[in-house]
């Protein structure tokens, strides 16, 4: 009912079915394991278009829907950001964070006080050690803010090989090395190589208003 009502829905029935897919994600309903049913519920909760849904959908960022959440405009900006400020936030949620921000600049839905703000969390995610997907959604970013700083960094993680090292971590998620770390070192270059380059338009995530439905 969700599914075809959509925004169109209740607020009541919108709270309610945003709060059975928290339930979904959490593990607090009997669906069997294995089960890919929160696939269902994100596709009723992207219909309904209710903003109390952002934090829900920021927490699902590694399913995708980042399109979705761009959709809602700066009032996603606060939640996204402070996901990709996390350093303990999972990288493919902070890739996904990192993604928003980028098409709510090429949306023009920022305002300059916020864009400050953006500026500084790709600055922080180009810095350190990180991983590989993070610094590839941050040179999109850096690239898109066009500020002269960024575009500096991003041009040295294309043409240093020791800059690039150091940025990209050597760790996956739990700890263990990751195989072919030289490989994702090359493939970060190129990456960046290509953007500086003006290239990489049919590159996805491709930004697709009202298309933001979660892999």
């Amino acid at each position: 009912m969700a599914l075809e009502l959509g925004a169109q829905a209740s607020p009541e029935l919108r709270l309610a079915v945003i709060e059975a897919t928290w339930a979904e994600l959490r593990g607090e309903t009997d669906t069997p394991i294995g089960s890919e049913a929160i696939f269902d519920y994100l596709d009723a909760v992207v219909e309904l278009r209710d903003a109390r849904a952002i934090p829900l959908l920021v927490e699902t960022l590694t399913m995708g829907g980042e399109n979705f959440l761009a959709d809602f405009g700066a009032e996603a900006f606060e939640p996204v950001l402070a996901a990709v400020s996390d350093p303990g936030e999972h990288p493919h949620r902070v890739h996904g964070g990192l993604t928003v921000l980028r098409f709510l600049l090429e949306d023009g839905a920022l305002a300059a006080e916020q864009m400050a703000k953006v500026r500084e969390a790709a600055r922080e995610r180009l810095s350190g050690s990180q991983n590989p997907l993070v610094v590839k959604a941050a040179i999109r970013l850096a690239l898109v803010l066009g500020d002269t700083e960024l575009r500096e960094m991003v041009d040295r993680i294309a043409t240093d090989r020791a800059v690039a090292e150091v940025l990209v971590s050597p760790y996956l998620d739990d700890g263990s090395l990751r195989e072919n770390h030289a490989r994702w070192i090359d493939d970060v270059q190129e990456y960046a190589r290509l953007f500086l380059s003006g290239g990489g338009a049919d590159i996805g995530p491709i930004r697709r208003p009202g298309g933001g439905r979660p892999n």
